[in-house]
């Protein structure tokens, strides 16, 4: 007889996904609450209760009584900082006592090394989210360093990095310590991700800010960067200390141009200098010019206003190239810089046709560097020159003659209320009118004649003046 000893394996059961749905769905709650518990977000309904009751008792708070018996019964500080970190900086919540004082010290304690995984959580959430928007910075900065060096054991993830870079991190300058420690080569979201920097909040931006002022600091002189259009996107930000960041990169430009070049502006840079602030050549006199300029000294504020000037004289000398001679176009754009290089020529404006105003790049437009033409032709430009003891020039391009004033300009308010246009008969002053009118002859006498004129109708003497 034959018996068949083949043993079967059990059965595969087989269950539908319907039942699976509801234990899969229990299971992912679970996990999206205990994720959101550990990064200090998730909130049990009896918490959240303690932070309403700690909110209006804070919006009833008399600023000159105790801030601690104000808040008796409303929570301890885990509920504090939660609603720090949820209205701090908003419109709504101005009823926030600020984070100093008296009330950093009862929200910190003494000794950060005391504090559980969970508070040290939240309050590096807190350093990182609002920065230095927190007046008790400093004090935060030391209690954080404290928890993460005497933390029983090596923390692992983002928080051992963080343990790792405590020294670096969790200080007042924490966002230039670390771009200081930047890597050759290293992009700014690999620093922060090297050094464990969240991607949102004030942390980040000030990080941001630095990374890219070092880049315009380190850059090869006026060379321009890729920064330099990410710092015009963040000018009226506040850069860390007073200054804005528009007015931090002129600060750069401007002191670099200083002491590497030369007191001469190199390169492109002098085309930003309106683009990350106002036309330096309105002073400090209005509230726009104190905003970028209020830390220039008066040499660094002329240097800037150089920048300006000389643009606008190579804006002119290229509008001039085509209308005159090859020969007649260098003599006068020779001219017009030497006037510039011998420190003659105080401020410029240009009066452009609609056609040449169309080609000229809007970023640089600026009411006191550039005005509209009006009935002219298609090629007429012109530009005006307020130059050093009270001598006041006119050039324009084709045959247009010379024209020189000594101490008044025939146009009222030209230079101190600028308008949007000006005709061209404006401009174009009448020969009996001008104290000097000179022709641009090919041989170039009009240049020497210039210089005689200038002797002995205005009795003004410019022999540093190399042509």
């Amino acid at each position: 007889m034959t018996f068949n000893l083949q043993i079967r394996g059990p059965s595969i059961p087989r269950f539908s996904i319907v039942l699976l749905e509801k234990p899969l769905r229990a299971v992912r709650e679970i996990m999206s609450r205990n994720v959101a518990r550990s990064n200090g977000n998730g909130e049990t309904r009896a918490f959240k209760n303690c932070k309403e009751e700690m909110k209006k008792q804070l919006k009833a708070w008399d600023r000159n009584s105790n801030f601690e018996t104000t808040i008796e019964g409303g929570g301890g500080p885990r509920v504090l900082i939660s609603l720090f970190l949820e209205y701090s900086g908003r419109s709504d919540g101005n009823w926030l006592p600020p984070f100093d004082g008296s009330v950093a010290e009862w929200v910190l304690g003494k000794n950060g090394g005391v504090w559980h995984a969970g508070r040290r959580r939240q309050f590096t959430q807190l350093f990182f989210t609002h920065f230095d928007r927190l007046s008790g910075l400093r004090l935060l900065s030391e209690r954080l360093f404290q928890a993460y060096q005497t933390s029983e054991l090596p923390l692992s993830g983002a928080q051992g990095i963080l343990q790792a870079y405590k020294e670096k991190l969790f200080r007042t300058d924490g966002p230039t310590t670390v771009a200081q420690n930047a890597r050759t080569g290293e992009t700014l979201p690999q620093i922060m991700k090297r050094f464990a920097v969240p991607i949102e909040g004030r942390f980040s931006e000030c990080l941001r800010q630095v990374f890219l002022l070092n880049a315009l600091r380190d850059a090869p002189l006026g060379q321009e960067v890729s920064a330099l259009k990410d710092i015009e996107a963040l000018k009226h930000d506040h850069a860390q200390g007073s200054l804005l960041m528009g007015a931090a990169a002129l600060q750069i430009m401007v002191r670099r141009s200083a002491s590497e070049g030369g007191g001469h502006w190199n390169g492109d840079w002098s085309k930003w200098l309106a683009r990350l602030g106002c036309d330096p050549r309105h002073g400090r006199a209005t509230l726009e010019g104190t905003k970028w300029w209020g830390w220039a000294t008066e040499a660094e504020l002329r240097l800037a206003q150089k920048g300006i000037t000389e643009l606008t004289l190579e804006f002119f000398i290229d509008f001039l190239s085509g209308t005159v001679s090859a020969q007649q176009w260098k003599q006068r754009a020779d001219f017009l810089l030497a006037l510039f290089r011998a420190n003659k020529i105080e401020s410029t404006r240009l009066a452009l046709n609609w056609s040449a105003l169309q080609r000229l790049d809007r970023k640089c437009y600026d009411l006191g560097t550039v005005a509209q033409l009006s009935e002219t032709t298609d090629q007429t430009s012109m530009i005006c020159l307020r130059c050093v003891d009270g001598v006041h020039i006119i050039e324009g391009t084709h045959s247009f003659g010379l024209r020189m004033f000594h101490r008044s300009f025939p146009i009222l308010d030209f230079w101190e209320s600028p308008r949007q246009k000006y005709r061209d008969r404006d401009l174009r002053i009448d020969r009996e009118r001008c104290s000097i009118f000179l022709r641009h002859d090919p041989w170039g006498n009009w240049v020497r004649t210039f210089f005689f004129q200038l002797r002995s109708q205005f009795h003004v003497e410019w022999r540093d003046v190399r042509v």
